[in-house]
């Protein structure tokens, strides 16, 4: 079910804001999500709520927001749990705004997000995908434990070779996209819990700017039931999975994807080796190198060959790359 309302009237200069917004079992934090969206300084706003067959009461909670905020609320509940992957597309088909912020059930925006982002776009219409500084927080303090800038710096840039190579580089509920820029097929279902980073390579593949405001804009909760935490395996997998649908679909990112599929191989390296894993790291460091020399790991390959090859490799690698 999918509450009714009319679409906003077109105003000449002032695009408006898709923020979609997916949730399962969230009851707890979804009416503050929703709130930090619908209460942004921007005029614009349409903020798309999929649920995905909760069964702890967030669905009425969607429901009620909606009914609070009837020009900006878009309720879709009720059409049963198909995964994290597929109700993204429920909520993205719902999309209708010019330009679409991404946003989750547990997290939360921050007052001036998405009016920096627009004016970040009206500047330039090469400008495709924007970011911005996020907060992680523990759900039980409340405390910051860290800025995303301080583990991924913020940069800028055009096409999709550095999230290609380097990963995601923005935080996901920092996002914002052009909407024009979105592959016709959404979401890709083949990719169960990392659809995200193949959407936003999708978004560049075709050579669009991006970059990011300053400040910081949301707050990203961490809490014993993040997708993050409890599906590291699969979210692995979906890694080379998206790599290898970059590759099919835009062949002129083939080197890109070598160099980002050898990075991932390095970096499943070295937490083997961490865990103790010798072999398995080995393995990872081997492939590594024949996807790309370039990302042969030295201290990490020598430590695979020697007892406490963990704490060798924390050791060796500061020492290296001085």
């Amino acid at each position: 079910m999918t509450s009714a309302r009319a679409p906003l009237p077109p105003s000449p200069g002032t695009p408006l804001v898709s923020v979609m917004l997916p949730t399962y079992n969230q009851v707890d934090f979804v009416e503050e999500a929703v709130r930090s969206a619908v209460e942004q300084d921007y005029p614009r706003v349409q903020v798309v709520v999929a649920d995905d067959g909760s069964t702890d009461g967030t669905d009425r909670v969607v429901l009620e927001l909606a009914a609070r905020y009837p020009d900006r609320v878009v309720a879709v509940v009720g059409e049963g749990h198909v995964g994290m992957t597929l109700n993204c597309n429920r909520a993205l088909a719902r999309c209708t705004g010019d330009l679409v912020a991404f946003h989750a059930g547990d997290d939360v925006f921050l007052p001036g997000k998405l009016r920096l982002q627009v004016d970040w776009f009206a500047e330039d219409p090469r400008r495709v995908l924007c970011g911005h500084d996020v907060e992680a927080f523990d759900n039980r303090t409340d405390a910051r434990m860290y800025l995303m800038s301080e583990i991924v710096p913020l940069t800028s840039g055009e096409g999709a070779a550095e999230f290609i190579c380097r990963g995601t580089l923005f935080g996901g509920v920092s996002i914002m996209v052009r909407a024009s820029a979105l592959p016709p097929w959404r979401y890709d279902p083949r990719v169960a819990f990392a659809a995200d980073w193949l959407m936003w390579m999708e978004v560049l593949a075709h050579g669009g700017h991006f970059g990011h405001v300053p400040g910081v804009l949301a707050r990203y909760r961490r809490h014993p039931e993040n997708v993050s935490r409890n599906h590291a395996a699969t979210r692995r997998d979906d890694q080379y999975v998206s790599l290898a649908l970059v590759e099919s679909r835009y062949p002129w990112l083939l080197e890109s994807c070598r160099i980002g599929r050898g990075a991932l191989h390095r970096s499943h390296g070295i937490a083997a080796l961490r865990k103790g894993d010798a072999r398995l790291a080995r393995r990872y460091f081997g492939a590594a190198f024949r996807e790309h020399p370039t990302l042969l790991d030295g201290a990490g390959y020598l430590s695979t060959l020697v007892p406490n090859a963990g704490g060798l490799l924390n050791r060796l690698r500061p020492k290296l790359q001085a």
